[in-house]
Parts: C-alpha cells; sequence; structure tokens
C-alpha cells in the first residue's frame, strides 16, 4: 500500500481539502453543536483555544506521517462543515483506518457522509491499494453503527475497555471492516444509494396509492421494527401512525422515557406494519374451498426514523387528534383547544415528536383473489357478519 498524502478529494457533493491551521475558525464554528463530540469526549469546540489545540495535535500527526487530516466542504454552500481523517497507516500490512469523522448537525441528513466515505473508500482501495480498511466507534453509539454498517462494513466485535475517556471511563469500541474484494460490490451499493436519495422521497409518494392510504387511515396503530444492524435482536414498538402524504412521512408521538427511545434516537431505519385485518377460512364456506386457509391483509413501510424538534410538537399532536377524535360524537371529542394551556404544556413537555420518512411501501395480502367470484362473495358475507366492512370489500374489489 501506498503511504496516503495530503491531497484533495471531490464530486459533485462534497470536497475534502487538506486540513491546515488557516481553517481553524470555520472548523471551531462548524463544530460548536456540543452534540457532536457526545461519543469523542472531550468537548474540542468549547472555545476557539480548544478548536485549536485539536486541530495542532492532528496536524502534528499528519507531519509524522501518521494520519492525513480533511476539512469537508459542501459544494453547494462552499461551507466548512465537518473534518473527518485517515489514521491508523500501517503501509506494510496495506491496511489503513477512517475516523474523527464529525458533520455539523445542519447537514447531517443531506448525504455529506455518504459521499465523505465514498470517497474515502475509493481512494484507500483504487488509489493506495489499501488490502483493509476499518472503522470504529463507541459501544453505544447506535447512529454511527448503524452508518457504518450500510457502507457495507463488517461487524467484527467489541474491543472491551480499550480507549480511555478524558471523563476517565474506559470506551467499549465497536470495530468494523471492509476488504479489497469486498468493496466493488460494496461501492455499487453505496453509489446506488446516494443516486436514488434524491428521488426517494416522490418514489415514496408516488407508491402511497388510494388502497394503502385508507388502510393507514382505518388501521393507524402500527407495529414499530427498529433494526439494529450488528445487534442480534430486532426492537419493536406499538404507536398511533398518521399518513403526511404530501411529504411523503409517517408522522408520531411517543412519551419521554420510552425505553426504546435511546435506540430511536440514532434515526435508525424501521419498518412499519400496518394491520389491514385477517380471518379464518373455513371449507364450510364454500364447494370450491377444499382446505382451511387464513386470508389477510398487511402494509409493510420502511423508512428513516428521526425525533423532531419540540417547537414541532403541538403542530403534530393537534393533527393526530383532529383525525384520532374526528370520528366521536361532537359531544365526546376532545378538543385540542378547550385544554388549559397549562395543562397542554406539562402534557407536551412530557412527549418527544417524530417523523419517519417513507422509503419503500408494499401491500402482503392473501385474498382469495384467485378465487371464484362466489367464494370471494362467501367469504365477504361473513366478514360484514363479522363486523370487518373494510377486508369484506377488499375481497370483492
Amino acid at each position: 500500500m501506498k503511504q496516503p498524502q495530503p491531497l484533495i478529494l471531490a464530486n459533485d457533493i462534497v470536497t475534502l481539502k487538506p486540513m491546515t491551521m488557516a481553517m481553524v475558525e470555520d472548523f471551531y464554528r462548524a463544530g460548536k453543536p456540543e452534540q457532536i463530540w457526545q461519543w469523542t469526549q472531550p468537548y474540542q469546540c468549547e472555545s476557539l483555544a480548544t478548536a485549536t489545540r485539536w486541530v495542532e495535535t492532528g496536524l502534528a500527526a499528519v507531519e509524522r506521517g501518521e494520519q492525513v487530516m480533511f476539512a469537508i466542504i459542501d459544494n453547494a454552500t462552499g461551507r466548512f462543515v465537518g473534518s473527518t481523517r485517515y489514521l491508523s497507516i500501517d503501509v506494510v500490512n496495506s491496511t489503513i483506518e477512517i475516523g474523527y469523522t464529525w458533520v455539523n448537525p445542519e447537514f447531517q441528513r443531506s448525504h455529506i457522509n455518504s459521499n465523505c466515505k465514498l470517497l474515502l473508500l475509493t481512494h484507500a482501495f483504487e488509489a493506495l491499494g489499501a488490502v483493509r480498511v476499518q472503522l470504529r466507534t463507541h459501544k453505544r453509539n447506535q447512529k454511527s453503527r448503524n452508518a457504518i454498517s450500510r457502507l457495507g462494513m463488517q461487524f467484527e466485535g467489541i474491543f472491551r475497555h480499550n480507549i480511555l475517556l478524558s471523563t476517565g471511563e474506559y470506551r467499549d469500541t465497536a470495530m468494523f471492516s471492509m476488504l479489497r474484494d469486498e468493496w466493488p460490490q460494496a461501492k455499487q451499493r453505496l453509489m446506488a444509494r446516494i443516486a436514488g436519495s434524491a428521488s426517494s422521497v416522490n418514489a415514496a409518494k408516488a407508491a402511497i396509492s388510494d388502497t394503502a392510504n385508507a388502510l393507514m387511515q382505518e388501521a393507524p396503530f402500527a407495529q414499530i421494527v427498529v433494526a439494529s444492524n450488528d445487534n442480534l435482536l430486532d426492537q419493536i414498538i406499538y404507536l398511533p401512525l398518521q399518513l403526511d402524504r404530501q411529504r411523503g412521512v409517517l408522522t408520531g408521538h411517543m412519551a419521554s422515557d420510552n425505553k426504546l427511545a435511546w435506540l430511536l434516537e440514532n434515526s435508525p431505519r424501521v419498518v412499519v406494519v400496518f394491520d389491514g385485518g385477517d380471518n379464518y377460512v373455513s371449507p364450510q364456506v364454500h364447494a370450491k374451498q377444499l382446505v382451511p386457509t387464513w386470508n389477510y391483509r398487511k402494509l409493510h413501510i420502511s423508512g428513516q426514523f428521526s425525533f423532531l424538534s419540540t417547537d414541532e410538537n403541538e403542530a403534530i399532536i393537534k393533527a393526530q387528534v383532529a383525525q384520532f377524535e374526528g370520528g366521536k360524537n361532537q359531544e365526546m371529542q376532545w378538543q385540542y383547544e378547550q385544554q388549559s394551556p397549562k395543562l397542554m404544556a406539562t402534557m407536551l413537555s412530557q412527549i418527544r415528536c417524530f417523523e419517519i420518512a417513507i422509503e419503500q411501501i408494499q401491500m402482503h395480502e392473501k385474498l382469495s383473489k384467485h378465487k371464484p367470484f362466489e367464494l370471494r362473495k362467501a367469504i365477504a358475507d361473513e366478514l360484514v357478519a363479522d363486523g370487518q366492512l373494510s377486508l369484506a370489500n377488499a375481497h370483492l374489489d
């Protein structure tokens, strides 16, 4: 592997420039949000002085040939939005690490990071000749672990108590890697994901059929499956959701102390399942129904979960109240506007609102579609008698 040198890497979205001391003030301004440093204590942009020391330390490692430190520039605005590095450089064994990556929160959902990783991985494997590229993060930083896994990196395990933090605590580190033979396929997937991101919202909106929309209106109480990539078990939560069809998102709220909030804070991909009803179909329903079976409708949606700012709580709750209370007798409705401001302020302080950006949507159903109409009519009649009007109509469509 060649020794990496400071250089410019760029594509249409982002430019990586060699970091210099002239950029310290830009580094400080972009890195001021304290949440950036949650998993890499101490808070390196607490002041211009701390940021200066951090950059000086990084550039000293560059001088020794131990690292290459980059400034991340957003091409659309020309702004300095973060920093990243090559480190753990081992020319003899052809291995290198990508790390110390951070992006200003304003740009964290703009695919800046994905494009940075594409540039760095491409250069490492195709120009430097690396055989192995590794990334690592705090064991509890699920957002980073999810993002690393989406790059095609393989989870290798947890290095226990391998870093002493400034807080006096030891960090358990999650280790990921990619090998040269794995890169071509991972590159194709990463490029496809980046290319598809701009059209994903429009595609999702187009995929929301009237049938799917009606099902979500009728059965808003959904199962949300939180996939954790390298974690063995998915987590499941049940919440009512509301569709914003124009924006292609689902919205909802949960208690601030919900036990899964820690996982959902890390903006994972989730799968949402809406239950459109099911029923047992006996052979006695019709002469041509030879064996017992089960008919059903389920709507599966996958997308990106994210919590909203507290300023948006009131609008989300008002919209949900309008939908979920709207079907009741007006005298029985719980009216948001009729509650005292003090009560509503207390309630809003105890919830967190969120949205799920829809990426894929699929209807899964078994409704005897290929059976004779007489049989489907017989099933529908039973469903009507059982009060399942929506599922009955689906059998007759």
